[in-house]
């Protein structure tokens, strides 16, 4: 089982308003890939450090986890080396970002990942 993502402060805060107010809180839609190596924070994130593609990304949820699911293409990658991966919401928000070991891909090859939040 993988273990859950810390959501980002910055979409707590999207949440609490959203119930606060009566607004919709903002959908997962992107999975983000960049090339930083900077350990995740919560508190203080609000980007990748150093993005160089997103993708569409679909989710599923199971009782309290959210599960975000995205592939990154070796095609789209060019000369990058993904280290980091992160969820962003509908309205640019990030949602939570982990730290990987670093991926090369062949442009002919691709990777899923997946991205689990509870709640």
């Amino acid at each position: 089982m993988l273990t859950p993502v810390a959501a980002a402060t910055a979409y707590r805060h999207r949440i609490a308003l959203a119930v606060a107010e009566g607004g919709a809180i903002p959908k997962a839609a992107y999975l983000a890939f960049g090339s930083g190596d900077r350990p995740y924070s919560p508190d203080t994130d609000t980007a990748l450090q150093a993005e160089f593609l997103r993708v569409a990304c679909t989710t599923s949820v199971d009782g309290v986890r959210l599960t975000v699911t995205g592939v990154l293409k070796g095609s789209a990658t060019g000369l990058n080396v993904t280290r980091e991966v992160a969820v962003f919401a509908a309205d640019g928000t990030l949602m939570g970002r982990r730290v990987v070991a670093a991926k090369e891909l062949e442009p002919e090859t691709e990777i899923t990942f997946e991205l689990v939040f509870e709640y």
